[in-house]
Formats: structure tokens, sequence, C-alpha cells
């Protein structure tokens, strides 16, 4: 029996199938509010500089963003940039980074979607994008590019 289990595992691991991932623990349980630590800047093809508020749901230890919102800018037009298909799935990665699945973005001029990366730091709970990019949709336009700090309170943490 020994020896079948370790050629099965062999063959599993021959054939290239990824190995599981272990889950990330959020905490805390609840709602925490996301809101910008200075501006945020955001791009696509022109440059805004605006507020972001937003939250951060934890269940069960998984984490969710339930809203986001731009405000501000040159004229307010941050205010017409919009995000759908909430909520984004929060994953918790080893090297210190997080990324937010699935964006959706209709901005000024255009819209963008996939995953949003950002650094998160520990001590803080605070999430750095520098030169964060969203893909372009569709494929060939420019990508949505984020920079700045968000916050969070209370503020959230997870184990990777």
């Amino acid at each position: 029996m020994k020896k079948l289990l370790a050629t099965v595992s062999l063959c599993i691991a021959a054939t290239g199938f990824p190995a599981l991932a272990s889950a990330d623990t959020w905490s805390p349980n609840g709602s925490s509010a996301l809101f910008n630590v200075g501006n945020i800047t955001v791009m696509k093809g022109i440059q805004l500089s605006c507020n972001l508020s937003g939250s951060i749901d934890i269940v069960s230890s998984d984490a969710s963003v339930g809203s986001l919102s731009l405000s501000g800018g040159l004229f307010g037009l941050c205010g017409t940039i919009s995000f759908s298909s909430l909520p984004y799935n929060v994953v918790g990665n080893a090297d210190d980074t997080i990324t937010l699945e699935d964006v959706v973005v209709q901005a000024v001029t255009g819209s963008c979607v996939g995953d949003l990366v950002g650094d998160f730091d520990h001590s803080t709970g605070r999430i750095t994008f520098n030169g964060a990019n969203i893909p372009s949709s569709p494929a060939g336009g420019s990508p949505c590019v984020i920079y700045g700090v968000v916050d969070s309170n209370p503020q959230v943490s997870f184990v990777p």
C-alpha cells in the first residue's frame, strides 16, 4: 500500500499538477473601513488625484472588498470612475502582498478588468499600490494604474 501511495504521489507530481495552496486567514471578523492616506493617483490615459473609500469584509477568516469608490479630483472626475462586480475576493500572499481578484473598473477613458496587487504592511494594516496595473478591457488599450496608500479601520491583518 505504501508503494502504491508513493507511486501515485510521484505520478501526480510528474504530471505537473500544482500543489494545493494553504488558505490565508484574515482578522478581525466584521467590516473595516478602507480610506486613502494622502491622495490616490489613478491613470488610464489621464492622471487624476482622488480620495478613496470602501470596506473590507471578513467572514470566517475570508476577506472581500464589499464597496469601493473614488471622489474628488479635477472637476470631480474621480467620482465618474466606478467599480462593479463587487465583492472582490482578497487573497493574502506569502510575499507580503495582497491580491484583489477580478476587479472591474469603468474609468473616464475606458474600462479595465483583472487582478490588483499591492504591498501589505502587517504592522499597520496598510496596502501600498506602487504602479499597480489592471489590464485594459478590451485588450490593447492603456491599463488602469494606481499609486497610493490605503488604510483600514479597524486594522486588518492576515496570516498566509
